[in-house]
């Protein structure tokens, strides 16, 4: 994959960051939801223009963190929800510019970062970023699944953020596009311990929902039959109207790649690109606790 050697420099920036990241939580909690979506790092060329850009889209909140002990380095910047930590910013080789876009990696909640990135690589995926430590932050690797998709696994040293309704600029919802979503279940059972059932939002055959927890936590859905298509993980955030932020999003110099429908449903959804080509989906929740899945 093209994407994949931009991903590995950034993941190397980060790790060599002389400062800590900040805590999921604080105070620490003792909460720990395995298989709960709880960050997002977007590794792009232009950190400050991806920086205005989602602060004017979601309204997040921004603060840097400068690396140390070596040249040319790039600060590392913290999203936030008001006082909450969601997602981070990290650079990218400005000489791979003609040949990858951004990209958002999501992490999930684990009880074991080693053991995830074990069963990772026992499944046919690649262990990108080995686990590694962090005191405050906590434990947290990065890895391709069997068909290709990156994702991150984290166990967070102050606990997880609570089962509570996402709230606006939360991440509410995440979906997997996988050439065999069967084979994909079956993988982040062994990884993650996910469950899976049928999707029956949709009459689409083969469509599945990983469930954790007694919450439905991702969709799993056949990649599009197009050329340039290929496995991937997108990741949704929660909006108060899809349509006004698709309309920001593209005031701020971003692309629609999937437009919001009209069709009456439960929730609305719409993908976007920013300025550098990331794509991220946005989700206006009607009722949110429909994400909750009954046993």
């Amino acid at each position: 994959m093209k994407t994949l050697p931009f991903v590995l420099f950034g993941i190397a920036a980060l790790t060599a960051m002389g400062a800590d990241l900040p805590p999921l939580n604080s105070p620490a909690n003792t909460e720990l939801h395995p298989g709960k979506f709880i960050w997002g790092d977007l590794f792009t060329a232009d950190p400050a223009a991806a920086e205005k850009f989602y602060t004017g889209l979601f309204g997040w909140k921004s603060t840097s963190i400068e690396r140390t002990g070596a040249k040319n380095t790039h600060p590392y910047i913290i999203l936030s929800v008001g006082d909450r930590p969601v997602a981070g910013i990290a650079q990218r080789p400005e000489r791979m510019k003609d040949q990858v876009h951004g990209r958002w990696i999501g992490y999930i909640s684990v009880p074991d970062v080693d053991q995830a990135l074990a069963a990772a690589a026992a499944g046919g995926g690649q262990v990108l970023s080995r686990a590694k430590d962090r005191p405050v932050r906590g434990t947290q690797g990065i890895f391709t699944d069997s068909g290709g998709a990156m994702l991150g696994v984290m166990h967070s040293s102050s606990g997880d953020p609570g089962e509570y309704v996402p709230e606006p600029g939360d991440w509410a919802w995440a979906e997997l596009l996988a050439r065999d979503p069967g084979a994909a279940c079956l993988f982040y059972h062994s990884v993650a311990g996910y469950e899976w059932i049928a999707d029956t939002r949709t009459d689409r055959p083969n469509n599945f929902v990983l469930v954790s927890g007694g919450y439905s936590r991702a969709s799993v859905t056949t990649v599009p039959d197009r050329p340039k298509a290929h496995p991937v993980w997108l990741l949704f955030v929660r909006v108060a109207s899809v349509k006004e932020t698709v309309a920001r999003a593209v005031s701020l110099g971003g692309r629609v790649i999937v437009p919001p429908s009209d069709a009456p449903a439960e929730d609305w959804r719409a993908v976007i690109a920013d300025p550098a080509g990331a794509r991220i989906g946005v989700v206006e929740i009607e009722d949110a606790s429909a994400t909750k899945e009954q046993p």
